[in-house]
């Protein structure tokens, strides 16, 4: 199965723009990201996937990726492993990454949480 770039779905999230090609059975995923800012926008939240392990290249740029309790200063060709359930935020402008999932995402796994993993 080919994706063309104008094929993918676009989801615009005012700091953030995502390009989605999802395999046909739902159990793979590549995005990819181009923020502006922060994700999930707010200070002091956090993204987490409770069914989806996902990997993160950076592919532009220079940013910051939270995961678990770790922060790292990241630039073009890094990568970080974000194991399912493990809190997430990325910060920078003009940094563009790329995402593989495992399965798809989907709104009903995603949680945002504080610092301590508490639901908002």
């Amino acid at each position: 199965m080919l994706i063309k770039k104008d094929e993918a779905k676009i989801v615009n999230k005012r700091s953030k723009i995502i390009r989605k090609y999802t395999a046909e059975d739902k159990q793979l995923e590549i995005n990819h990201m181009i923020l502006n800012g922060r994700t999930p926008e707010n200070q002091g939240e956090f993204l987490s996937e409770t069914e989806i392990h996902s990997m993160v290249l950076v592919v532009k740029g220079k940013g910051k990726i939270f995961c678990g309790d770790d922060v790292f200063e990241v630039s073009e060709g890094d990568c970080i492993d974000v194991p399912k359930g493990t809190k997430f935020a990325a910060e920078g402008y003009g940094f563009e990454y790329i995402t593989a999932e495992n399965p798809a995402w989907y709104p009903e796994q995603a949680k945002i949480v504080d610092k301590d993993g508490n639901v908002l």
